[in-house]
């Protein structure tokens, strides 16, 4: 199952820029992607994804998160916040201890080069609607984490 989701991560990064959204507009899956700075990814600077390219007006799936990391990533893992405002304005938050490397200091993640590429499953049943957004940002305790150079979200709508 990990290497479905990989692949799938795989093809839609090949697909997608770092513009945001993109979708064929035949289904409710989507994915947005954001590059982060080469002077790191500051706290105070979420990722914002803008969910607005779904067909119907709200969708049930499985969202997945997509990390890419520079070989000389200084940690094991990431911790991650997704929040997201609700039609109530209501802002929920979610945590996420995203594993990097094994014990053993081997990277989870696949690529080439210096990059590699971690994708893992948030959440299974998540609801989300057209125009919603979500925002992802690191909260380890640092104010700015080097290392990382992409994260991204993709939603796979159940059939």
């Amino acid at each position: 199952m990990r290497y479905l989701l990989f692949l799938m991560a795989a093809i839609a990064v090949a697909a997608c820029n770092s513009t945001g959204l993109h979708g064929n507009g035949d289904d409710n899956y989507f994915s947005a992607y954001g590059n982060i700075e080469g002077d790191g990814w500051q706290y105070s600077r979420p990722v914002p994804v803008v969910v607005d390219t779904l067909r119907d007006s709200m969708a049930v799936g499985t969202l997945v998160l997509s990390v890419r990391h520079g070989a000389d990533y200084r940690y094991s893992n990431i911790w991650l916040e997704l929040s997201r405002s609700h039609r109530d304005s209501v802002v929920r938050r979610d945590t996420f201890d995203i594993i990097l490397a094994d014990d053993y200091g081997n990277w989870r993640g696949h690529g080439m080069g210096t990059s590699l590429q971690f994708t893992d499953t948030l959440c299974r049943n998540f609801t989300i609607h057209r125009s919603d957004t979500l925002m992802l940002r690191h909260i380890m305790r640092l104010d700015t984490l080097d290392g990382i150079e992409r994260v991204g979200i993709m939603f796979i709508p159940d059939i």
